[in-house]
């Protein structure tokens, strides 16, 4: 399971541990449900925050990309025909006869 998904259900079960609590009304319980929503409101909001820096990091990235290949269109062909005939000369390499290159 992933870091995303195990945070996700860590934050239903403490929401399903506050329902369940809804019912006690000690100073005990209610002092352990504010902190549950203090912890699960900070949760929520820092894996928000860190969303939305990834997706900018991703965007500013794609940006830079796309402004360098305007500037520089030849050299991005270049590096594209380069990494297309690599891949060209290993894919040929895996799927011919073994013993065609070996004699």
């Amino acid at each position: 399971m992933d870091n995303s998904a195990e945070l996700q259900n860590l934050t239903g079960q403490a929401e399903e541990l506050l329902g369940k609590l809804g019912n006690i009304h000690t100073p005990d319980v209610q002092a352990l449900r504010d902190r549950l929503n203090r912890a699960l409101a900070n949760t929520k909001s820092a894996v928000s925050a860190a969303t939305d820096s990834a997706a900018d990091a991703v965007k500013n990235a794609l940006v830079s990309a796309d402004d360098y290949v305007h500037e520089n269109p030849w050299i991005a062909v270049g590096v594209v025909a380069g990494i297309a005939g690599a891949v060209g000369f290993l894919a040929g390499l895996a799927s011919a006869p073994k013993s065609r290159f070996w004699r």
